[in-house]
């Protein structure tokens, strides 16, 4: 049985700051798939809409009530 990972995908859409978990088999996943998986869970933004994609492993998954991605600024 293979090992989940967890990611979080963070990116900007129509100017409004966004993030959604993504479980993967793989060990790693690139901004391009970040970007597709982004693109299906919004199917009614065009996909210029959708910018900054980043993804960041998450090692120890969040606690619940805990704010992840762009809003957690210095």
């Amino acid at each position: 049985m293979s090992e989940k990972h967890l990611f979080l995908v963070s990116y900007i859409l129509d100017n409004q700051p966004q993030s959604t978990e993504l479980e993967s088999d793989k060990d790693s996943i690139t901004p391009e798939e970040a970007q597709r998986y982004v693109e299906a869970l919004h199917t009614s933004a065009q996909p210029s809409d959708i910018t900054d994609v980043q993804v960041t492993r998450i090692v120890h998954p969040h606690e619940p009530g805990t704010t992840p991605g762009h809003y957690q600024q210095p």
